[in-house]
């Protein structure tokens, strides 16, 4: 990583945690953290415990367009797709680790290379479309909410701005993968020499994908449950703080929050734009802010602990596999 990389990457964390910071002062350290309080370690602990359910789902996402996996495929793409939350939370450039670092261990678990980066680009391709309509559900919900108040409108901008973002995102992804996985395989072929053949692979496997269109239909079913199911699980941590938040109400909020993370992308898990879009949208939704403020500290928290030693047991595994492929020394004669 260059010292400007690096520069760039520790800037928007100083800028991701001073708008955080901004943010809990403003609606009240006392507050969130007394709202953190009422769940307690119980509702800490389900609320931890229930995201492994979520990844479940996402596993069964990119398997579902990953065609010729066996049942163990599922096992291994569900531990891919783990890693992947976890490098996408906490290490730098956020989704790239998260999504490098997925198709690595897919890769070592045995799923054939062409297969990993096929299956992944659709698999992206396919949450991104799940995004949208979970995005167009939480401002279908904000318009209903609001019916042209004054400041209805002043907010529905920015949220289609965020919608249209997503859009062209979606769209734009689409367009460019088949080229730009033949551009990728041209400009790598001078350090790796097969990689024309190997990009050539990759595109017959994904033109492959899209030639079956059950397996996208389920892959988006699949996402649009993924983005419902961690919307549920704010709503299971804001009931253990005994806050009375309608689930539509949640979701709606949820949906409309990582619309605008994702306009974020470059701050390390959209810190601090998760939380600002919090204490703008809880109240328009009758929800309160510090509740919601203590939802996402709950869910940074609990980031690192289930990320932590999911990476610390990925570097275990890859330190003994490097071990085990080390040459061993000739005996003595």
């Amino acid at each position: 990583m260059s010292k400007v990389t690096r520069g760039g990457v520790f800037a928007a964390l100083v800028a991701g945690l001073a708008l955080l910071t901004l943010v809990v002062a403003v609606v009240g350290y006392q507050s969130v953290l007394s709202a953190i309080g009422k769940a307690g370690v119980a509702g800490f602990a389900v609320y931890t415990l229930y995201w492994p359910l979520v990844i479940l789902i996402l596993g069964a996402a990119w398997f579902a367009v990953s065609p010729g996996l066996g049942a163990r495929g599922l096992g291994v793409l569900v531990w891919a797709r783990l890693l992947r939350e976890a490098g996408s939370d906490i290490l730098p450039f956020a989704q790239v680790s998260g999504f490098l670092l997925g198709a690595r261990v897919a890769q070592a678990e045995g799923v054939p290379e062409d297969l990993v980066a096929a299956s992944t680009i659709a698999d992206i391709t396919t949450e991104l479309s799940a995004q949208v309509l979970y995005t167009l559900l939480g401002v279908g919900l904000l318009a209903a909410q609001l019916r042209g108040g004054l400041h209805g409108s002043a907010l529905m901008w920015p949220m289609l701005g965020a919608l249209a973002f997503l859009l062209i995102a979606a769209f734009g992804f689409v367009l460019v993968q088949r080229r730009g996985v033949s551009w990728l395989g041209g400009l790598a072929q001078k350090w790796l020499p097969d990689s024309v053949s190997r990009a050539g692979a990759v595109r017959d496997t994904l033109d492959a994908i899209y030639r079956q269109p059950l397996r996208l239909l389920a892959g988006v079913a699949l996402h649009s449950a993924g983005w419902v199911g961690s919307g549920l699980g704010s709503w299971i941590a804001l009931k253990f703080m005994g806050a009375n938040a309608p689930l539509w109400a949640v979701l709606a909020v949820e949906s409309l929050m990582y619309a605008a993370r994702g306009v974020a992308f470059m701050l390390p898990g959209g810190l601090g734009v998760q939380e600002g879009a919090y204490v703008v949208l809880a109240p328009l939704f009758g929800l309160q802010p510090s509740d919601l403020l203590a939802v996402s500290l709950l869910r940074r928290a609990r980031d690192l602990v289930v990320g932590v030693p999911v990476l610390l047991i990925w570097q275990a595994r890859e330190g003994r596999a490097l071990v085990a492929r080390s040459p061993k020394p000739a005996p003595d004669a």
